[in-house]
């Protein structure tokens, strides 16, 4: 018998559930895939695989650009959906459901980071000893900009952090601080991503 294989993947915004029967089933080796912004990444679910197999291309509209359903391996009993250059909006829960004389689903979670990496610094003088001191960078979510000067007292309440939303949901932070001090003090400007438990420091 040659069994028609149909695999549908699609996100989710409810929690709905699907009942099938039992004598077929689909697995996720992995149900929780967590990558960083940019990166790419491959979700995976397995099937078994009985006699031959044809696959039927739905060329669902989804699945155009970044996002493609890989077929090397369908003979194999696996199903992977591969994403490239991975968004924020990428994230949310996704269905694999596979009709194969039966048909299962299951359900995969990804969770998109964007950790704030490059800080660019910048310094203008206001008047004599006067300075205006500027700290940006990019990330997802809000960063908290802590202040310091050489001997780490902490100066943040002095400073004006302003949030923008920058390119791709992601947050452009700016965070200034106008000071007094000679030219041969030292600052530093902290970005403390809450969420993610990470800091960045220039």
């Amino acid at each position: 018998h040659i069994f028609i294989l149909l695999v549908y993947y699609w996100k989710t915004k409810f929690s709905s559930k699907f009942y099938f029967s039992a004598l077929f089933t689909v697995e996720a080796p992995q149900s929780l895939y967590t990558v960083e912004y940019g990166n790419n990444v491959t979700l995976e679910c397995t099937f078994p695989v009985n006699g031959k197999l044809k696959f039927k291309d739905l060329g669902h509209s989804d699945f155009k650009g970044r996002i493609k359903l890989l077929k090397e391996n369908l003979n194999l009993g696996q199903s992977l959906l591969q994403i490239t250059d991975v968004k924020l909006r990428d994230a949310g829960d996704y269905r694999c459901l596979i009709e194969y004389g039966g048909a299962d689903y299951k359900t995969i979670h990804l969770k998109v980071k964007a950790p704030y990496r490059i800080i660019t610094p910048g310094a203008v003088s206001t008047g004599h000893n006067e300075w205006k001191l500027t700290c940006q960078s990019e990330g997802y979510p809000e960063a908290e900009v802590i202040w310091q000067n050489r001997d780490y007292e902490d100066l943040s309440d002095k400073a004006n952090t302003r949030y923008e939303s920058g390119s791709d949901q992601l947050y452009l932070v700016t965070s200034t601080l106008t000071i007094k001090s000679g030219i041969d003090e030292i600052f530093y400007c902290t970005f403390w991503n809450k969420e993610l438990k990470k800091y960045l420091c220039c």
